[in-house]
């Protein structure tokens, strides 16, 4: 009734009144929580035959990432992957390959690659067989043969993020200690750096989510214990991680992937690789989930409905 007279208040996950049900929920859940020791609620539940039961423990959160399994593989054996292969690593040395070639050895070892990955293939020896996977279109394109249906995947990306820039720069203000850093670049230029606003955005959403930027992005160069893919800026100064160029490193497993000098192409790939090295998202970050089914738009079976704290965050940038 309530979503039905004021459609604005509908949420955008799920069913539209999720939130709004989950609220009311806990809400009767803490009137009732001091209730529990009163004797004459006890007897009640003595009386009807309720008994204290266990908790049930949450054993993992439903924003994370299911894992692939391995596929099969038709009409490819040992002796014809490595013919593949070593094309493939001859078009790399090239200083302009043939990327009508690349494709297609990618394409015909795609089946095999997924099987090794699923079955523990290390990103290293991934990257050192299959060496266009150190390149952002080689990720970019690994994702669209793993999902066909997300067509042009940076096309996607670019425009389904460009439509919340102003509202993260707008949430951001008040959430992201980087705000300021941001503010003084932009004053401090003489004339228009094309997508500042983007790059920005793309650096502040994990605070959207109340996440630590550090799980996504750091400064400098460092051995991280994280196997997670991460962006390292080489310049230790956020203020030149909003301009043009910003040379960064991405690391996935301790190992560095490629360098480039474009933060949105970088956190871009680094998505990319969750798919491509067949990650599972890490449990506390929801930033991902949000990329993956809002600016992706990529729907894996499976996948449950977002908790309500990330619906919340997600119905206020829209």
């Amino acid at each position: 009734m309530l979503i039905a007279k004021y459609p604005f208040l509908k949420d955008l996950e799920g069913n539209g009144y999720h939130t709004w049900h989950m609220s009311l929920r806990r809400k009767f859940k803490w009137e009732r929580a001091p209730l529990v020791d009163n004797s004459e609620v006890r007897g009640s539940k003595e009386k009807f035959g309720h008994t204290k039961s266990k908790q049930l423990v949450e054993t993992a959160r439903t924003s994370q990432r299911k894992v692939s399994k391995a596929p099969s593989v038709l009409g490819e054996d040992p002796s014809s992957i490595e013919a593949h292969v070593n094309v493939l690593n001859s078009q790399y040395q090239k200083m302009q390959p043939d990327f009508r070639i690349v494709r297609d050895r990618m394409q015909q070892t795609f089946a095999w690659r997924q099987k090794e990955i699923a079955n523990g293939m290390t990103v290293e020896d991934t990257v050192k067989k299959y060496p266009f996977l150190r390149t952002p279109t080689g990720l970019c394109d690994e994702l669209e043969r793993i999902h066909p249906a997300t067509g042009n995947l940076c096309q996607r990306f670019n425009e389904g993020f460009k439509c919340i820039v102003p509202k993260v720069l707008q949430l951001a203000q008040r959430k992201c200690p980087l705000f300021q850093f941001y503010l003084e670049t932009k004053e401090a230029l003489t004339e228009d750096l094309p997508d500042i606003d983007f790059r920005a955005a793309l650096i502040f959403l994990p605070y959207i989510f109340k996440e630590n930027i550090d799980h996504f992005i750091t400064l400098g160069e460092t051995d991280l214990d994280s196997l997670y893919p991460t962006i390292q800026f080489t310049d230790r100064d956020w203020k030149m991680a909003f301009a043009r160029r910003a040379p960064n490193i991405l690391k996935v497993d301790h190992i560095e992937v490629f360098r480039n000098s474009g933060i949105d192409e970088g956190i871009i790939s680094a998505f990319c690789t969750y798919f491509v090295f067949n990650f599972a998202y890490p449990r506390h970050l929801n930033t991902l989930m949000f990329l993956q089914r809002y600016i992706a738009k990529i729907v894996v079976d499976g996948d449950q409905p977002l908790p309500i704290t990330v619906t919340r965050q997600i119905n206020l940038l829209y």
